[in-house]
């Protein structure tokens, strides 16, 4: 089990809607949300928010790299470029999805794990079946989580190939 990941809003946010918050708890000790990801949480209204931040592993969290904030504004969702510079501040693992985000922080150097990600890991260690996986995955892809048809296949080979694994060096295990 892995210690912590600073998580952004997309993945987290469909973990609650599917009330499996469990997925995250069966890979972290900790789940470290930034203060503008609370925020986004915050602003819908369908009971998620209270759920996410009421779990035990859950803590809000600021960075103080306001510089490495200040850049990222500029180019991803403000929610986004802290969860980035909080992760890069304390040099942990990031929870996100959004490409442009994923990109960024590749390319800073971070381990990262998306949704279907952590749902592999779940697969893998056995917290959840391989039928589970994909029905989860398509009860968020109705809720409208994006995934790319590439993404797609690729989690269905590494859910069915448990010998496959991640190739970037950057994304967790």
């Amino acid at each position: 089990m892995t210690t912590a990941v600073i998580s952004d809003s997309s993945s987290l946010i469909m973990v609650g809607k599917l009330k499996r918050l469990d997925l995250l708890a069966n890979l972290f000790q900790q789940i470290v949300i930034p203060h503008r990801v609370a925020t986004e949480i915050q602003a819908k209204e369908d009971g998620v928010a209270s759920l996410i931040l009421a779990h035990p592993l859950v803590s809000i969290a600021a960075t103080t790299r306001h510089e490495l904030l200040a850049l990222l504004d500029g180019t991803l969702g403000h929610g986004e470029a802290e969860a980035i510079a909080l992760a890069d501040e304390h040099q942990m693992i990031l929870l996100v999805d959004e490409k442009k985000a994923r990109k960024a922080a590749k390319n800073m150097g971070l381990k990262i794990i998306g949704l279907l990600g952590v749902l592999l890991l779940n697969h893998r260690r056995t917290h959840i079946t391989g039928q589970d996986a994909i029905l989860m995955l398509e009860q968020v892809k109705a809720m409208g989580f994006r995934v790319s048809a590439r993404l797609e296949s690729d989690f269905m080979t590494r859910l069915h190939n448990p010998i496959t694994h991640w190739h970037s060096p950057n994304t967790l295990k």
